[in-house]
């Protein structure tokens, strides 16, 4: 008999976590699950990634038109303060066997009740402010949320063992990392590129969210000591975000930089950019998985990247890449050492296609099957860790 699947998501907007699930769904195994995803809020920009799904999904809307930010903000205590089991009722009118849910802030409304609960966490852990009274009050309430769950996922170890300590939560955790379409992406790499075009001098890309964390603005530092100190080289930058006017405007306030970087927007198919690019670089301030970083390396890029727990991971200490000190000044460093090595960019990039075997599309999501339909094949897998 099929388990009732439900799948709480935001948007369904650009962004890593939605292209997970969209991912997700599209390997799921329909035979085995009955499929609802609710979405919170429907937006014009999550078109393509609508279309994306499965026919076999059935898709429900809380509210049928965006929130603006204050609205969002209201929602978001009401989530977490309003009674759970009363809240549930108002977003579900059903039961389902299975819950999974990618963000704390939906966690709170589906604690409660019948169903297998599930909280894969695509966010970074211990960002509260414990000096502050909401601080200490959020944490308190997300711990109490996830003792309610029967299992949490974590997207690296070293960010299970963070959770673990953070919560005080220890049996309920494994590891769990994003399924990646490597085939698709490959495929969608081969597509002709009609609105840029490359130069020869070294190209490096970046995609990420412009926002703070993502460190784009350090990035950009880095690229103007490199300009000063004679280097050629050009800089693609794909996304958008909160942070977009602020970086366009430092670029434009440095003459070294305004023929060297480039912001090509979000990008539906982001690949074609990467494929034809010599280094990427992920300069973030923290980050967990890095989906980005990870797709970099099924297209053979070489990868710098900044140490932080999730690109620690993937690449190993810096066995699949270049890890360099969290902070400016090893950023610009560590890209001058591959400009001035030029057998090191090769030497990374053999490293990166070596280490995308990891990254199994299919694996990952039959471990996830059997993660939120434990009494089936339980025996097969290993709860302690799922790479």
């Amino acid at each position: 008999m099929k388990k009732k699947l439900l799948i709480v998501a935001d948007t369904m907007t650009k962004g890593g976590t939605e292209k997970v699930i969209v991912d997700t769904l599209k390997m799921l195994n329909y035979s085995r699950f009955d499929v609802t995803l609710l979405i919170i809020q429907k937006i014009e920009e999550a078109k393509k990634n609508i279309a994306e799904i499965p026919d076999k999904v059935r898709i429900k809307y809380v509210f049928n038109k965006p929130l603006n930010h204050r609205y969002q903000i209201l929602l978001y205590y009401i989530l977490m303060f309003f009674p759970h089991k009363i809240m549930k009722k108002i977003l579900v009118k059903e039961e389902f066997d299975i819950i999974l849910t990618t963000r704390y802030i939906f966690a709170f409304p589906f604690s409660t009740g019948k169903g297998y609960k599930v909280m894969w966490v695509h966010e970074g852990v211990g960002e509260e402010n414990e000096n502050s009274i909401f601080g200490m009050i959020k944490k308190r309430y997300k711990k109490n949320t996830y003792r309610k769950f029967d299992q949490i996922l974590l997207l690296t170890e070293t960010a299970r063992i963070k959770f673990c300590q953070y919560y005080s939560l220890h049996k309920k955790c494994s590891v769990l990392s994003n399924p990646i379409n490597q085939k698709e992406i490959i495929q969608l790499s081969n597509e002709p590129i009609t609105d840029f075009t490359f130069s020869n001098n070294l190209n490096m890309v970046c995609a990420a969210r412009l926002s703070v964390e993502k460190g784009i603005d350090r990035l950009l530092d880095a690229c103007a000591q490199l300009a000063n100190n004679g280097f050629t080289f050009n800089l693609l930058i794909l996304g958008d975000g909160p942070e977009q006017n602020k970086l366009k405007n430092m670029v434009l306030a440095n003459s070294s930089l305004k023929d060297k970087v480039v912001f090509l927007g979000f990008k539906d198919n982001p690949y074609k950019y990467m494929r034809g690019c010599d280094i990427y670089v992920s300069p973030s301030r923290s980050e967990s998985f890095s989906l980005a970083i990870a797709e970099a390396m099924v297209l053979g890029l070489p990868v710098l990247s900044t140490d932080c727990h999730g690109p620690r991971e993937i690449l190993d200490n810096g066995k699949y890449g270049l890890l360099v000190k969290n902070d400016n000044k090893n950023i610009y460093e560590g890209i001058k050492k591959l400009f001035m090595n030029p057998e090191l960019i090769g030497y990374y990039r053999a490293k990166s296609k070596e280490r995308k075997v990891i990254f199994s599309y299919e694996k990952n999501i039959k471990m996830l099957e059997n993660i939120i339909s434990p009494e089936e094949d339980i025996n097969s897998m290993d709860q302690k860790k799922i790479i």
